[in-house]
């Protein structure tokens, strides 16, 4: 299998391009928290970013919000508002192993180490990019979230209701 590169100068052209375009470019950087570059040309860090949730590749037939209980509801309202109020680097920071885990549980893993819900990950994998990086966030003691970050995206790909991808 070749690995395919990021094609990371196309990437900071079109990065510039944005940070150099129209008013409406400066709306979609606002909405979309684009990290700008910066008058010595560095460019702002993602890190710094406070995240938000996209359902864009969210996989439905594993999981729907309609299986969801109205407290479950209400837990992930919660966890939507303290999701948002983090930065990247506070919930990189939440992880850990075992009981060093806090907060949001940021857990990165390979999809080969999950129990269940592995073809809905790699279907999404497909489409994008072998190279991302998946990861499941806590929203409560039971409920769980996986998805992947892109700038300061996080796009939720699959509910975990009852911690069934990695059962404890």
């Amino acid at each position: 299998m070749v690995k395919k590169s990021i094609p990371k100068t196309k990437i900071n052209n079109e990065a510039k391009s944005i940070n150099n375009g129209s008013a409406s470019t400066d709306l979609e950087r606002k909405i979309f928290d684009i990290p700008l570059y910066k008058k010595d040309g560095s460019r702002e860090g993602v890190c710094d970013k406070n995240p938000y949730v996209v359902l864009k590749y969210f996989q439905k037939d594993w999981e729907c919000f309609s299986d969801w209980t109205k407290d479950e509801l209400a837990q992930f309202s919660n966890f939507l508002a303290t999701f948002s109020a983090h930065t990247w680097n506070s919930v990189y920071k939440s992880g850990g192993k075992g009981e060093n885990k806090v907060g949001l549980g940021y857990t990165r893993y390979d999809i080969d180490d999950m129990k269940a819900g592995d073809e809905h990950l790699k279907k999404v994998k497909q489409m994008l990019s072998p190279d991302i990086n998946v990861f499941e966030l806590r929203v409560s003691q039971k409920l769980r979230v996986h998805g992947f970050q892109s700038q300061a995206a996080f796009f939720l790909v699959l509910l975990d209701r009852e911690h069934r991808v990695f059962p404890a």
